[in-house]
């Protein structure tokens, strides 16, 4: 049961890297050949993709430590491990062997799904009194590094708030080049508890004893990775959504003209451009991503949606133990009239203006800045062998940085209650100071202390990283 409990939490954790640099007197070395350690179930072509350092190339000293640090980072940012060593062992004055030492996560993950369904923790707690209700829970089984070539492959069976369904697999590389992978998914969805629209930016919910709504799709994605940092996805989808008559009833635009199914399919590319030095928890790099998608080819498909989404990002050390980080996203869609089911503003997911927490700003279009000064505080990682046999789970690393931030953001919506929206088609500004803890495998606790335009104040808590 310890074992279980652990593996959840350690799949959620950035884990810790090392580098070692042996130094040599000679001004260069060259690399004769490299050795791989602690690789029990994964590849080695796994690693070996990751490096720009082959056998037989030459390292200048001064660019020894870059490099190391460099491959180090990309061979973390797979995810399959919880710590990466890379260093030079002389052979003799001016060759090496390239070492590799990794110790391999823990693949294979049986997680209780305990969740909550609101967009966030405030909502949930301040704003939907705590119900039990809003919960979801069931078991998801989890295979993060199948046949130790990086595939994934999940199922789950959840309950609660929303009943759901769904299988996915995917697996990164087909080719002897490493360069295209594929995957699939197929999901299905009920819920008796459904928001039908949103007045004053607050999500309105009606409940039955019966099923309001159902979702199902099922889709392919292709995938290429070109060198180290560039990806590409195209996926297409299908989607059939169906509610009952009394959600119709309450909101006509739901599906649009009071209908009660909704099926289209959906074409999307994603460009991503990824120089983060540590994905989990980036300090230094920055990432692009571009995102177009076109729903509805044909007038017996029930939407016809085109949207572009766009995100530029960038960390930045300052001086030792101080960083910023700022983002620009921004999002176009068309036609002006959207079913009310797939029109998306602030308030899902990351986007959103700090201190606006509790509200959903609807529209068309967004633009959203964000901007973070942190402080590093704490960095360390504890080494539990004597407590905890298995090996995967020996190290657990954690940090703490205070921050200060500030965002500004703006959403166009010239269609549904625009009398009742005041946060619509202006301004937005929200700022304020927080703690980010990060441990545990991908995992940030934030505390937010904000207060936004309106002067509102409060305290947020947030469970991923902000920018």
């Amino acid at each position: 049961m310890l074992a279980l409990v652990l593996s959840v939490l350690l799949n959620m954790l950035p884990g810790s890297a090392i580098i070692t640099n042996d130094t040599t007197a000679a001004p260069y070395v060259i690399v004769n050949h490299i050795i791989i350690e602690g690789n029990l179930k994964t590849k080695e072509q796994m690693i070996l993709r990751e490096l720009d350092i082959t056998a037989g190339d030459t390292l200048k000293s001064l660019q020894k430590e870059a490099a190391l640090l460099r491959n180090r980072n990309k061979i973390f940012n797979t995810h399959l491990f919880v710590t990466v060593d890379l260093s030079v062992q002389t052979i003799d004055k001016t060759s090496a062997y390239l070492l590799i030492r990794v110790t391999e996560r823990w693949y294979i993950f049986p997680m209780i799904i305990f969740e909550l369904a609101d967009r966030n923790f405030n909502e949930w707690w301040f704003e939907r009194g705590r119900s039990l209700s809003r919960t979801q829970y069931g078991l998801r089984i989890a295979h993060k590094n199948f046949r130790g070539r990086g595939e994934q492959l999940r199922a789950t069976a959840q309950f609660g708030f929303t009943k759901r369904f769904d299988l996915a697999y995917s697996i990164p590389y087909l080719d002897l080049a490493q360069k295209h992978g594929m995957g699939f998914d197929i999901s299905y969805a009920q819920n008796k508890s459904v928001a039908f629209e949103t007045s004053g930016h607050k999500l309105q919910y009606t409940d039955s004893e019966s099923v309001l709504r159902t979702r199902f799709s099922t889709g392919v994605r292709f995938t290429r990775r070109n060198r180290y940092y560039s990806f590409h996805t195209i996926e297409a989808k299908y989607n059939y959504n169906t509610i009952a008559d009394t959600l119709a009833l309450l909101n006509p635009n739901y599906f649009l003209e009071g209908r009660t199914r909704q099926q289209y399919f959906r074409l999307g590319y994603n460009l991503s451009i990824d120089r983060r030095d540590i994905a989990a928890y980036p300090l230094k790099g920055h990432l692009f991503n571009v995102n177009i998608s076109r729903a509805g080819f044909t007038k017996k498909e029930d939407v016809h949606l085109t949207a572009l989404y766009t995100d530029i990002s960038v960390y930045r050390p300052i001086a030792k133990k101080f960083y910023w980080t700022a983002s620009l996203r921004g999002k176009t869609s068309s036609p002006g009239k959207q079913p009310y089911f797939n029109y998306r503003g602030f308030g899902y997911g990351q986007d959103y203006v700090r201190g606006y927490e509790y509200y959903v700003v609807d529209g068309q279009h967004y633009g959203l800045a964000k901007l973070t000064l942190k402080r590093e505080l704490l960095n360390v990682q504890k080494h539990i062998p004597h407590l905890m046999p298995l090996r995967q789970f020996q190290t657990i690393p954690i940090a703490i940085y205070l921050k200060v931030y500030g965002d500004a953001g703006y959403v166009v919506d010239n269609t549904y209650n625009i009398e009742n929206n005041r946060l619509s088609n202006t301004m937005l500004y929200g700022g304020g100071v927080g703690l980010d803890i990060v441990t545990f495998y991908n995992t940030v606790f934030r505390i937010d202390a904000s207060i936004n335009k309106q002067l509102e104040k409060g305290f947020f808590f947030h469970f991923v990283k902000d920018i």
